[in-house]
């Protein structure tokens, strides 16, 4: 009698590809995401479509400040914010990507295994930071509501870095970055002719950063679930 074929332990199959399934896993969280934002510009919809249609609201009345009006905010202020959030969220993508991709790389350079769970909290921050945007655009000016939005989104994710990353010098490169995404993304919205321009900058240069940290990376040991490349032995 035969013996039975042998099958790959689970463990084993689990740890072949983990690379390129993580990636696929961070790909697919990304799409996902964009349910929760659709709904969120789906409420920005409805807002700015209510406030429009309210009785006595007009563009001339509102901006003239009259008490009696209802509005916290000038029209134009409050239409501008609504506008802000529609924009940033044409760049939503962009964003996700890039802040995935520094908890990946970190799961890379410094040996760490990051959960399904961290990648979908992290990414339910980034979304409050959209619909936080919204909700004090109605109760400020649209350069304050970004500001405080964009504030605490990053110290929300900076505070759970700390713990996810197991450093405080790693969670203090989590806010370095969060700080430029957010930094970038507001220049980019504020530039009406050149936002296509600086947007293509801030990807070339966030792809070269990639490109860079991963020069040494020998991907098929990785995702052959080895810890450590030859190629990668001897370099500091």
């Amino acid at each position: 009698m035969e013996p039975p074929p042998l099958v790959p332990s689970r463990h084993r199959l689990d740890r072949r590809n983990a690379v390129t399934l993580k990636l696929l896993f961070i790909a697919a969280l990304v799409l996902l995401l964009q349910i929760p934002l659709h709904l969120v510009n789906t409420l920005r919809q409805e807002r700015g479509e209510n406030r429009a249609r309210t009785p006595g609201f007009s563009l001339s009345s509102a901006t003239t400040g009259r008490p009696g009006s209802g509005m916290s905010l000038p029209a134009d202020v409050r239409f501008d914010g609504y506008r802000m959030v529609e924009r940033s969220l044409k760049h939503d993508v962009l964003v996700l990507a890039l802040v995935f991709t520094a908890f990946f790389l970190f799961e890379m350079l410094a040996d760490l295994r990051l959960h399904v769970v961290h990648y979908s909290l992290v990414g339910a921050a980034l979304c409050l930071f959209y619909l936080a945007m919204l909700a004090l655009g109605e109760v400020m000016p649209p350069g304050p509501a970004y500001a405080l939005a964009a504030v605490a989104s990053s110290a929300l994710i900076t505070l759970y870095s700390a713990a996810v990353l197991r450093t405080w010098t790693r969670a203090s490169l989590i806010a370095g970055l969060l700080a430029a995404v957010y930094g970038i993304l507001f220049v980019v919205l504020r530039m009406e002719e050149s936002a296509l321009l600086a947007g293509t900058g801030a990807l070339f240069a966030a792809l070269a950063a990639v490109m860079f940290f991963t020069r040494h990376i020998d991907w098929q040991a990785r995702d052959a679930g080895a810890t450590a490349s030859p190629a990668t032995e001897g370099t500091t």
